[in-house]
This record gives structure tokens, sequence and C-alpha cells, in this order.
């Protein structure tokens, strides 16, 4: 980054405010987002395994893969962190191994979006054959084939040698020889989980969103008053698909975008010729800062995602936070009369030994 510079000798970060808020918020990023995206996604998966209802779809299929794959991208980098930066814990051959994984699971979960997408633009398009483009069948197919693929492609990570030599001070860096391929192959990786799948989500939900609104239209200018007051809830059900499909378009481009442009940046520099001076480079840190932490934080928000545009979605958690309650009423309730029987148990018994000991025994009689 320091060719990008325009007086590369005169910067200093180390005391600055925004290399101290860079690293704040990567801290944060990498120690908090973690937990958040192992609460959150598994209330998703307790939720769709849970309800049949979920449980029976394609949909449940994307949802599933997507909630273990968000998992274990934060958790694969917050490993690869360690591993960098732990006195005790240091192999140069997970270097390569955790960025692999990592990237894998990332293209996992976008590429599922495009699924996702794809799908429910081929539903909206030819609704008389929905049955050849929704099966839960074909979507584990589907899945497991992205997995694969995603996993080969990200097997380029692994041709690339760790520098361990003893005058090598920074762990996990490439022999000097790599660092030209490392650039290319990350920038490939990038196209592959940002701006390919983002082109796709994007035509395929304008188009899912005017084959709906035009078959909106048309409805409106066929059917009567009396029939249109019957359709109501097929209405409802596409107003919830277009409110869907715009939420995942708007959030997969205010997270991923921004971050790949100034990622970008830092490998490649400014256009035409322009440099950083001290004062924009530290906007310019701060501002990328901001931009890898929401990245992060959208493998932590489907859950909201979910809830705010899914009815069936937002119904089966409801159901499901009013049966624990109730469980846990029920319990409190049974320990509460198990209690109170067990005293009145205790009390009787303590009246029946009063009883025996009141009465004279055989001898004291005699005597």
């Amino acid at each position: 980054m320091n060719r990008f510079l325009c007086e590369p000798d005169g910067l200093t970060l180390n005391t600055s405010a925004a290399y101290r808020f860079s690293e704040t918020l990567s801290y944060i990023s990498l120690h908090t987002l973690p937990i958040i995206a192992l609460a959150t996604n598994s209330l998703i998966l307790l939720l769709v395994l849970t309800n049949s209802q979920l449980n029976r779809s394609s949909f449940s299929v994307y949802v599933k893969s997507m909630a273990i794959s968000d998992t274990l991208v934060l958790v694969f980098k917050l490993l690869s962190f360690k591993n960098k930066t732990s006195v005790i814990f240091y192999s140069p051959t997970m270097c390569s191994a955790l960025v692999f994984l990592r990237d894998a699971c990332v293209l996992l979960s976008v590429w599922t979006i495009v699924l996702i997408t794809v799908e429910r633009a081929l539903v909206v398009i030819f609704p008389i054959h929905i049955k050849k483009f929704v099966s839960e069948c074909r979507a584990r197919v589907l899945i497991i084939l992205i997995a694969l693929m995603s996993m080969i492609f990200s097997s380029r990570v692994l041709l690339i040698p760790i520098d361990v030599s003893s005058e090598q001070k920074k762990r996990c860096h490439p022999v000097a020889d790599w660092q030209n391929y490392r650039q290319i192959n990350a920038a490939i990786t990038e196209f592959s989980y940002c701006f390919i799948p983002l082109s796709i989500v994007i035509i395929g939900n304008c188009i899912t969103l005017y084959t709906v609104k035009r078959a909106i239209f048309q409805r409106h200018q066929v059917l009567t008053n009396y029939v249109y007051h019957q359709k109501r809830p097929l209405q409802t059900n596409e107003n919830q698909l277009v409110l869907m499909l715009f939420i995942v378009t708007l959030m997969f481009m205010v997270y991923f975008l921004p971050f790949t442009i100034t990622s970008s940046i830092s490998r490649w520099g400014l256009p035409f010729g322009f440099c950083f001076t001290q004062k924009h480079f530290e906007h310019y840190l701060i501002t990328r800062s901001i931009f890898e932490f929401l990245k992060d934080l959208n493998f932590c928000t489907n859950f909201i995602i979910y809830c705010i545009s899914g009815r069936r979605f937002r119904y089966a958690f409801f159901s499901l936070v009013h049966c624990r309650r109730n469980r846990l009423f029920s319990s409190l309730r049974s320990s509460k009369s198990t209690k109170q029987r067990t005293e009145q148990l205790l009390q009787q018994n303590i009246v029946k030994l009063d009883d025996i000991n009141a009465k004279p025994t055989f001898e004291g009689s005699h005597i």
C-alpha cells in the first residue's frame, strides 16, 4: 500500500485516531460477530428443523446451507487471525488451509443467494412448470454441486507457498515470487463472490419484479371487483416475495460492493495516477474498516431479514417462543404443585407421628 502514497516515507499511522479506530473495529468484527453469527444462525436452523412447513421446501435447503456457511466464514476468519498473531498456535500449513476454507464458505453463501434468485425468477416467469424448477431433492443436488465447485475454485490458494525463512518476520507471508499471483488470485476471488453474483442477482430480481408487477396490473384490468377481493391473499404473497427479493438484493449490494471496491483500491491503487496523502489515507483507512465490518455483518443478519420479509418464518419464530414459554410455565407450575404435595404429605406424616406418640404403649398400659 505504501507504493500508492504521495510521501511513502512520511506516513505515520500507529499513533493516529484512524489507526486506533480501525484496530478497534477489526477486533470487534473478529471476536464479536462470530458469536452473533453462531447464535442467530443456530436459531435459524432450529426454526427450520422444528417447523414442518419450513423444512419441506427447496427454500429450507438454501436457508440451512447459508446458515452453516455464514457461521463457518467468521469462524475460519477468527482462526486465521489467531494463527497469524498467537504466540503458541502457529502453523504455516494452516495459513493457506484456513484461507481456502474461508473463501470456499464465502462462495457457497453468495452463490446460494444466486440459486434462490434464479429459482424465484423461473417460478414467477413459468408458474405452470413450477414442479420442474422447485424441488427439495434438486435443491440439495445444486447445493452439493456449488459446494464442490467452491472448494475446487478456492483450492488455488493452496498452491501459494508460505515463506518460512528466518529472515521473514511476518507470519503467513507468501514467497516473494508468488506475491503477484496472490494479488491476481485475490482479485479473481472477489469477482467470483461479488461482481458476477451481484450482476446475476440484480438482473434476476429485476426480471422477477417486472413479471410480478405486470401480472398484478393485468389482473387489475381483467378481474372484477368481487374476484379481486378473493385474490387478495395471493397478492399479499406476491408482495412479500417482492419485498424479500428487494431486501436481499439491497443488503447484498450494501455489504459486499463497497468493500470490494476499497479492497481493489488497496491492491491496484487509485485510478488516473492519483496518490494518497497522509490525511486522505487516514480517511480511506476508516472507510475501509467500516466497509469490511459491513461485509462481515452480512453473515449475521439473515435472521433479521427472514423475520422482516417472511411471514411464515416470523410466525414460526413466534410459535417457537410461545411454545418454549408455555413449557417453562408448565414446568414451574408442576414444580410448585409437586412442592405443595410434598409439603402436604409431610404435614400429614407429622400429624400421624404425633397421634402415634400420644397413644399409650402395651407395656405402659400394663404398668
